[in-house]
């Protein structure tokens, strides 16, 4: 790694050449740029993006439970089998309907 950014004096100590600030922001970019570089060079593989995850498809379900004689129906969807299953046997489940969304072609 070359040391080409800007630090201490220039030309034997002359001074002025450039202001502080902006050496201050050109190591900043040196830094920013160059060691980034540096490691892709060390790297020499070439990085792919991450594949996009499958989507899970979704249980969905009418439940209808009835309690003190008041019946009440609802639409839920579930990611798994076992969250369905467990909602089905809650209490006061009279009847539940396995909803099938056919796909659109």
């Amino acid at each position: 790694m070359k040391n080409v950014y800007n630090k201490g004096t220039f030309r034997s100590y002359e001074w002025g050449k450039i202001p502080p600030y902006l050496k201050k922001y050109g190591n900043k970019k040196w830094r920013r740029t160059e060691k980034s570089e540096i490691e892709d060079q060390l790297r020499e593989t070439v990085r792919f993006f991450k594949q996009r995850k499958k989507r899970r498809k979704l249980i969905r379900a009418k439940i209808t439970t009835q309690i003190n004689g008041r019946t009440d129906s609802g639409y839920r969807s579930f990611y798994s089998e076992k969250s369905f299953k467990s909602a089905v046997n809650r209490a006061h489940v009279t009847r539940y309907f396995l909803i099938n969304k056919t796909s659109k072609k």
